[in-house]
């Protein structure tokens, strides 16, 4: 042993016999990293250098932090000049399987809505406003209020009444007719006579009524040949107009005696779409509890729309920068409505929950603003804590700025070398995680440095000690730590991916900066600081008890003489140490040492009932909630499938067929980014597709589809209806000439007909609402093509509470059944001109690689783990029982998961992948000091092992905490 070498002690208390160690346990067996790596030589050179450096201190201060704050102005610089193209933060979150069939044809599908977005009809209704173009989902451009009675009915007269009154007041909003819907049948220009652009604009912007929207509160319009109480009458409603013309909302009568008998006649009718009364009774049981109707007249929720319109006010076309549109219409919304309405604008007997276009994402932006706060606060709390327990503001800023100013240095590298070009929320989350570790790594510094301080007098030695010992025992948990998270960068999610690049370079930063910088910072504390009294000198008892009380120790067992016969001999040795350590090598040991056998039967029987409990984690089906229940956004979310469900959940598995996409290759990625959510690649278009021949084949899937079969998870006609335009389009056809499908459709078919007929047809504004987002064209060298054709199906299986393995064979069962349909006829004849694919349940697959990765992520991490700790102890017994402390965090975590009702969603999976990275910290600093002690048996090395690295723990462990 060289003399300068740390020399653990052990208490007078405790009377220490030597034991024989037998040499397959031995902890001496081998050298110590140290000593195996560390020559004379070389420990000589590390003494000159920290003994040259301590006499320069600002020097080596200003070297060091002038380097890492050049780092921060050039981040600073670059991001200002280059702006997102060099930091492209995003909101989205990337947690898909983009290499997987089912995501390359949802991909496909949604891609070529966007592009083939041309509508095969006269001109100005294309220019027409449209709720279902922005987004490329149908009615998107809404804001939507559920209402819920106290108790009852919400169809009591008295609560519609508040309701209609309420609806008004939302109408009265600012600059709501900017953004309405136009009612383009009340517009008194001639607008079907004008083509123009120009001319459309401006009906588009000048003084217009709003549509009507969707609501159950509204009266019908008796001008057009209806009367109110008929089912035929529109708009929908359940209040009354008495005039023979149109009524204003201030004319409007809600009455019992009409009330009652409407809805009577609503609860009692059969949505079909084909005829009027068919089509309101949809229309109306949209908005009402999935459980009224089928006789039952008793709803416990309804629910309004109000619609808006594209083109905005000043814009001109749908086509007109449509996400600027999208933006500015959802900043109206959240602006104008989020804070009235979440005031509580209807009182006595009703309540309401609400979202709109675009409101979630914005409500969610600002919470991050609000998070950002919780993240201040945490800093702030390292920041005190840090000061607190070294009792120097110089030391506890100095690390906090050190921790922070590795983050220009990490997105470098994560920039740089790994070419990252994204930015998300995960990564955000690093932050809470290198305070953690890099306050940790502080405190072992520190710590180690005022050991040094009962060694050795010279500034350098003390460095040179400090820096080797404390080194090391960082070099093993950094490493441990970073190999944990670098396993994630093989994920097949590109936001878990990211998260692990980035947050392995900061541990690896952090690291550099503690050996580099943050010796100088020392250094400057000792020459200059040192004496400062901290708080005006307060809490100096702590202080005293902490830091500066040494009580004199009498140790055994730990100098090692040689007798005349040359036999090794034990001999007493005086020495000191803060009385902090003392308690965790007297008290503390003593107590853990006498009870050791209860300790470990305790953690035995806790090891076995959570790891009984571990054994049932399982995928969470649902999607991942980010806010309380009782959030109104959450709580829309979850009452919206809840009470509307009728046809299909909302939250139903959809199956979708679409034709005119290649089947083998549907997705053209190159040029793309993972990451990037909004640009996942260009479809590929089938060359050989055909509508009119293919149209037969299409429309006898579309019909076998949707007939009941409880292998293929759906309900059957009519309860849950195929949206497949083209059983629409055969009755418009066979209402001319029943021959006349035969002629237009199928093998040899040529298609003008046939295109004629469908551009005639999809002129009825109602016909084109409808259908408009099934029908999928685009205009090539000025000439209208249809790309591909989609059609929907909601089955009986919610995509909330399917297990994977059931959706998997789901999947399958469609895959095989729709295959099959080209098997035989109309289908076999035509089959190249009607290729076409399923696509549905790619959910069902990122959750089942959520599971997979998370525990192979953890296997992994853990069996590095061992690898680490072997080569730093040079002790495989050591490394063992110290990866298997670390298995048993792991096993307790994912056991507590399950007892807290928890299942693997996406948070889940990557906080449990970054468990063994985590609690590797504390187990690597206990595992390093007991090897590094001079006791000569294990319950002298136990003690020395926390009265060397007990309080680093426990400070490590609440700064994380904090």
């Amino acid at each position: 042993m060289t003399d300068h070498m740390y020399k653990a002690p052990q208490p007078v208390s405790v009377e220490m016999v030597p034991t024989q160690i037998s040499p397959a346990l031995s902890c001496n067996e081998g050298p110590s990293l140290n000593q195996g790596m560390l020559d004379e030589k070389l420990e000589g050179k590390i003494d000159f250098v920290w003994d040259a450096i301590s006499r320069q201190p600002k020097k080596a201060y200003c070297i060091t932090c002038g380097s890492f704050c050049g780092f921060f102005f050039l981040f600073i610089v670059i991001l200002m000049v280059a702006g997102s193209s060099f930091f492209p933060f995003s909101s989205d979150v990337p947690i898909y399987l983009r290499g997987h069939v089912t995501k390359q044809r949802s991909d496909a599908i949604v891609e070529g809505k966007d592009i083939a977005d041309y509508t095969l009809n006269a001109p100005d209704i294309e220019l027409r406003q449209s709720v279902d173009t922005l987004g490329g989902e149908r009615e998107d451009l809404t804001l939507e209020i559920i209402y819920f009675p106290e108790f009852g009915d919400v169809l009591e007269t008295k609560i519609l009444q508040k309701m209609f009154e309420f609806e008004q007041r939302v109408m009265a909003r600012n600059e709501f007719a900017d953004h309405c819907l136009i009612d383009y049948n009340s517009t008194e220009v001639a607008f079907e006579q004008s083509n123009n652009v120009d001319m459309i604009t401006k009906i588009n912007s000048q003084s217009h009524n709003c549509a009507v929207h969707h609501t159950i509160v509204w009266a019908c319009d008796p001008s057009l040949g209806t009367p109110c109480s008929k089912l035929a009458s529109t708009p929908i409603g359940l209040m009354n107009c008495n005039k023979s013309t149109t009524c204003t909302p201030d004319e409007f009568i809600l009455e019992e005696n009409f009330k009652v008998p409407k809805v009577h006649t609503y609860a009692n009718s059969i949505p079909d779409r084909n005829t009027v009364e068919g089509l309101n009774s949809n229309n109306f049981l949209k908005l009402v509890d999935s459980q009224f109707g089928a006789g039952n007249q008793i709803a416990k929720a309804v629910k309004t729309e109000f619609t808006f319109g594209a083109p905005l006010k000043g814009y001109k076309t749908v086509n007109d920068d449509p996400d600027g549109q999208s933006e500015d219409l959802a900043e109206w919304l959240f602006d104008e409505y989020h804070t009235w309405l979440a005031d509580g604008q209807i009182s006595g007997g009703v309540s309401y929950v609400y979202n709109g276009h675009g409101m979630l994402s914005l409500y969610i932006q600002s919470l991050m603003v609000t998070d950002g706060m919780f993240a201040i606060a945490s800093m702030v709390f390292v920041l005190i804590y840090i000061a607190f327990m070294t009792s120097s503001w110089w030391l506890a800023v100095m690390g906090m700025g050190q921790i922070l100013m590795c983050f220009p240095v990490a997105y470098f590298l994560y920039f740089g070398i790994f070419q990252q070009r994204y930015f998300g929320v995960f990564n955000m989350l690093s932050i809470f995680i290198i305070l953690g570790i890099g306050a940790d790594d502080i405190f072992v510094f520190l710590d180690t440095w005022e050991q040094s301080g009962h060694k050795f007098k010279s500034l350098g030695k003390r460095m040179s000690y400090t820096w080797k010992h404390a080194g090391k025992a960082m070099l093993v948990t950094s490493l441990s730590t970073m190999i944990s998270f670098m396993s994630n960068a093989n994920s097949s999610f590109p936001a878990i991916q990211t998260f692990g690049i980035f947050a392995a370079m900061l541990v690896l930063v952090n690291y550099c900066a503690v050996m580099v910088f943050y010796p100088t910072v020392v250094f400057m504390f000792a020459t200059f600081f040192e004496e400062w009294k901290f708080c005006c000198g307060w809490p100096s008892k702590f202080a005293t008890l902490v830091k500066q009380e040494l009580r004199p120790v009498t140790f055994k067992n730990v100098k090692i003489v040689m007798d005349e016969e040359g036999r090794e001999q034990f001999e007493e040795e005086v020495r000191s140490e803060p009385a902090v350590s003392q308690w965790f090598r007297e008290s503390y040991s003593s107590g853990i040492i006498g009870a050791k056998i209860g300790i470990i039967l305790i953690f035995i029987v806790v090891i076995v009932v959570f790891g009984i409990q571990a054994s049932k984690v399982e995928a969470d089906p649902k999607n991942a909630q980010f806010m309380p229940s009782s959030n109104n956004y959450q709580k829309f979310l979850d009452e919206n499938p809840k009470h509307f469900a009728r046809g299909g959940s909302v939250n139903a598995v959809k199956m979708i067929f679409a034709w005119g996409i290649d089947k083998e290759n549907p997705i053209d990625r190159s040029g793309t980014l993972a990451t990037d959510v909004d640009d996942p690649g260009k479809p590929v278009w089938d060359p050989n597709f055909d509508l009119p021949v293919a149209a037969r084949c299409m429309l006898s899937i579309c019909e076998k589809a949707q007939e009941k079969s409880d292998e293929r998870k759906t309900g059957g006609y009519p309860d849950f209806p195929i949206d497949c335009f083209l059983i629409d389009f055969k009755k418009h056809v066979d209402a001319n000439d029943t021959a006349l499908w035969n002629k237009i459709t199928g093998p040899g078919a040529k298609g003008g007909q046939f295109f004629d007929m469908l551009v005639l047809w999809l002129e009825d504004p109602k016909v084109l609402s409808m259908w408009k987002p099934y029908i999928h064209a685009e205009l090539v060298d000025g000439t209208p093509q249809v790309r591909f054709i989609s059609t929907e199906l909601k089955l009986t299986v919610e995509s909330s509470n399917i297990d994977p393995d059931d959706g998997k064979a789901l999947w399958n069962t469609w895959e095989d059944w729709f295959n099959d349909q080209y098997n035989s006829e109309p289908c076999k004849s035509v089959a190249a001109q009607a290729g076409g694919f399923q696509s549905s349940l790619d959910f069902i697959y990122v959750r089942a690689k959520l599971v997979e990765e998370a525990l192979s992520g953890i296997y992994f991490s853990i069996g590095l783990a061992f690898a680490v700790l072997t080569l730093a102890t040079t002790n495989i017994l050591v490394a063992f029982f110290a990866v298997l402390v670390i298995s048993c965090v792991v096993v307790c975590t994912m056991g507590m998961t399950v007892v807290l009702g928890w299942k693997l969603g996406i948070l889940e999976s990557v906080g449990l992948v970054m468990v063994p990275g985590l609690s590797v910290d504390f187990v690597a600093h206990l595992a390093e000091a007991y090897i590094e002690s001079e006791s000569h048996d294990r319950e002298g090395r136990v003690r020395d092992m926390l009265a060397r690295v007990g309080i680093s723990v426990v400070s490590g462990a609440i700064s994380t905490l904090g």
